[in-house]
């Protein structure tokens, strides 16, 4: 698996916690008006990848559909066909040009994300400095800001245009910054079960183990 992938598989999960993770009063108002009450999200995607001198290694874009409890699909259709999707035991990675197939127990892989800090706790408050940080060109910036010094990631900003989450900016410890766009984001719609099952197809060749 490569390291940008690794990377999205990361920030995927990251994404996935706070959308799962029940938000507090003292949190910022739209971060709590969004997260309450959240079951499931969906939304078209551009991600734009920068290392430590702003040059740009990675970009896609694609569709992402996200189901409360623990389950996800990113399809990526730039640069490349690509699935990673969830389904709350196994986390299975795709490349259709490969035809080839890596599953793996999804806590494994996300051990050391910021998906198992708040796994472990009811309050994400509790992992995250949570603070607004200001508007601009009418979007409102939630900052969240791990508590432990030993974090791979060094800070997570949310973006909402109109109460609706548009963007998604994570800093890690290092020096990346990966930026995600939200177009055409619908909350708490009705999603197909079986987008969370994934099938390999005949003849993918399937590696790994699964959850």
């Amino acid at each position: 698996m490569s390291t940008a992938l690794n990377r999205s598989i990361w920030l995927l999960a990251g994404l996935l916690c706070l959308l799962f993770s029940p938000a507090r009063a003292e949190s910022p108002a739209v971060f709590t008006a969004f997260f309450d009450g959240l079951q499931t999200f969906r939304a078209g995607f551009t991600q734009e990848v920068l290392d430590r001198h702003g040059d740009r290694v990675q970009e896609g874009s694609g569709e992402v559909f996200i189901q409360r409890p623990g389950r996800f699909r990113w399809n990526y259709a730039e640069p490349y066909t690509q699935v990673i999707l969830g389904d709350g035991r196994t986390l299975w990675t795709y490349d259709a040009d490969l035809e080839q197939a890596t599953r793996k127990p999804q806590e494994e892989v996300l051990m050391g994300t910021p998906a198992v800090l708040l796994s472990s706790v009811e309050d994400p408050a509790e992992v995250f400095r949570i603070a607004a940080v200001g508007g601009e060109g009418g979007t409102e910036w939630v900052e969240l800001m791990p508590r432990d010094p030993e974090s791979q990631f060094e800070a997570i900003h949310l973006g909402f245009v109109d109460g609706m989450l548009r963007r998604m900016i994570l800093h890690d410890s290092f020096g990346q910054r990966t930026d995600i766009r939200f177009s055409n984001a619908q909350r708490n719609v009705d999603l197909d079960p079986g987008l969370f099952r994934f099938d390999p197809p005949p003849g993918t060749d399937v590696l790994g183990e699964g959850g």
